[in-house]
């Protein structure tokens, strides 16, 4: 019989970590990037500390601790680690579900839930963040002690909130009840209202989670002997180099056994160097501290130090292998590595990650956004990725782009030769917010550059007193009223008759391409004569053409108020000449 293995799953913020830190008095959660977890963790806890830790709610729930303890993995929360949870709760003997009890059952509570389904693992509800219920006083300890000091408008908002999750589950299928209510654990799922700020409940949870584990389980928690587990994550510690972090959920894994793992294109045949075990109630993905030892059993976290190792693929499935079995071990892994391929286009952006799951999530995300995905590895930026992206960005100027998650890139200099964006960074989501505005800013300055070709609307007046030559060209100073005004530009008078062009204008004796609202210039008018066509103090407008309105009208949102305000003014000008001036025909 081996321990179980307890998957903490449910929405990302609902506080998955903050549990599993107030079991184990640390603080993984506050020292991760963005406080979201974005990787596969595991933590034993013992059975001499589950004891101290819950005896008064083992005694009142009648519950016999016969387990050695408990293995906890704890998976991300956010949409785009759907893989890394279904791995978790593809090992998994039983569950938490932790939702957030202030906003109930979200999408990816949903996605959880249909992961425990179809691996048919049992779970029971942390129903978290009892601190933020309005009235409520919540304090360390067991839930079934603190409610009896609640005021009854507190009882009442928890009685609401605890509802409204029995009621949703119950829509899918669950039948649920709070756990102070639960007669028979087989046949209804367990609410445990609990804190993981103050820690109430989480007494009862844990103690909950021992109890059923070997009463209800016990079938599942028999290892068959043959030795299996999944890599985590690989890393590189000091001292041993390259290691990877293990769940081992059966069989039991000896210094000096051969191991069969999944390598980017190949099964990487590899021997255990060492066997490097954390120590209780410490998380695997964030531990400095470990035993070395010669052997270990299921159920585990363990770190390996091993040949090659670097090469491997984390998420991959570690199997030991024999010289009998070698073939058989190695065929199973390669199996693994083609079921594990992504749906790639030939133009599209190039992806890297640090660890397989953080792949398929990158790449999985994008293609839920509609954003094909060239390439998709685990690895560093390479030089090879660029040039993948350079051959994109000749038809695809928006795809040309490199996106990377917790990888290095020390090719930024060839990347900025070349005109590559590269994306890296450790937050999923906020590497596709990036690369989204960065499309975005792409794009608005191809529609800038084309808007710099058109006239811009513009009315100004002709200062009076400030005639510098009458004609050939008349040089008049002039106020901008309103629009942007540019060189090169027709103008008219406000009856739409046109009066000839401007030319050039300028400041204090220096040229300028263009000048906005309450700017005093001189303009260079070329066919009109000053005191005929046109006179100081005339409003004038700068003519538009049909074809010239037609395109500016596509980049409205380009221009300012005040060039939308003249620009109507122009058009209502050239109507009163020709009704239909303008509108657009199908």
């Amino acid at each position: 019989m081996r321990q179980p293995i307890v998957v903490v799953l449910g929405h990302v913020d609902h506080g998955k970590t903050k549990i599993l830190d107030f079991i184990r008095q640390t603080q993984v959660q506050k020292k991760e990037a963005g406080g979201i977890t974005q990787h596969i963790g595991a933590t034993e806890v013992p059975h001499h500390y589950i004891k101290k830790f819950c005896n008064p709610v083992l005694e009142k729930m009648k519950i016999c601790l016969d387990i050695e303890g408990l293995l906890f993995v704890d998976t991300p929360g956010h949409a785009a680690f759907s893989n890394l949870r279904k791995r978790g709760g593809s090992v998994a003997d039983m569950a938490v579900l932790v939702i957030d009890i202030m906003s109930g059952i979200q999408p990816q509570t949903l996605e959880s839930m249909e992961i425990l389904k179809n691996f048919k693992v049992p779970f029971i509800v942390a129903a978290n963040k009892i601190d933020l219920l309005h009235g409520y006083k919540s304090k360390p300890g067991s839930f079934f002690d603190n409610i009896k000091e609640q005021s009854q408008d507190a009882i009442n908002t928890l009685e609401i909130k605890i509802y409204e999750i029995i009621a949703r589950l119950n829509e899918l299928g669950f039948d649920a009840e709070r756990i102070d209510r639960i007669s028979d654990f087989t046949k209804q799922v367990a609410i445990a209202p609990t804190s993981g700020e103050t820690g109430e409940g989480i007494v009862d949870m844990l103690a909950l989670l021992a109890g059923i584990s070997k009463k209800y389980l016990e079938k599942r928690l028999e290892t068959t002997g043959i030795t299996r587990g999944n890599i985590l994550e690989i890393k590189q510690e000091k001292g041993l180099g390259a290691t990877a972090d293990i769940i081992i959920h059966d069989g039991i894994l000896r210094e000096g056994d051969t191991i069969v793992v999944a390598g980017v294109d190949e099964p990487l045949v590899t021997k255990v160097r060492a066997l490097l075990k954390p120590m209780p109630l410490k998380e695997i993905r964030t531990e400095k501290k470990f035993n070395r030892i010669k052997m270990v059993e299921a159920a585990s976290g363990i770190k390996i130090s091993a040949p090659n190792i670097d090469q491997a693929v984390a998420g991959s499935s570690v199997l030991v292998a024999t010289p009998e079995n070698m073939a058989e071990v190695i065929g199973m892994i390669e199996k693994e590595i083609k079921e594990v391929e992504f749906s790639t286009d030939d133009v599209g952006v190039v992806v890297k990650a640090d660890a397989l799951g953080t792949l398929e999530a990158l790449a999985k995300m994008l293609q839920d956004k509609g954003i094909k995905v060239r390439m998709a590895r685990v690895g560093d930026v390479a030089k090879s990725d660029l040039v993948e992206a350079e051959e994109v960005k000749i038809t695809e100027p928006f795809l040309g782009a490199v996106l990377g998650f917790n990888v290095k890139n020390d090719n930024e200099v060839i990347a900025r030769d070349k005109g590559i964006k590269v994306i890296t960074g450790n937050i999923v989501y906020k590497i596709l917010e990036e690369y989204e505005d960065w499309v975005e800013e792409e794009k608005k300055k191809i529609r800038e550059r084309e808007l710099s070709k058109l006239p811009r609307p513009a009315k100004f007046q002709i200062i009076p007193g400030y005639t510098f030559r009458t004609s050939k060209p008349a040089i008049v100073g002039v106020e901008v009223l309103n629009g942007l005004m540019k060189n090169n530009v027709e103008i008219m008078n406000g009856k739409g008759v046109i009066l000839g062009d401007i030319k050039q204008l300028e400041v204090q004796g220096k040229a300028i391409k263009e000048a906005g609202p309450g700017s005093k210039l001189a303009a260079s008018i070329y066919g009109p004569t000053l005191g005929r066509q046109i006179k100081e103090g005339d409003i004038l407008f700068v003519s538009i053409h049909e074809t010239e309105y037609k395109k500016i009208i596509k980049f409205l949102d380009l221009l300012s108020d005040g060039e939308r305000d003249t620009l109507n003014e122009i058009v209502e000008i050239k109507r009163k000449e020709k009704k239909m001036w303008g509108m657009l025909t199908t």
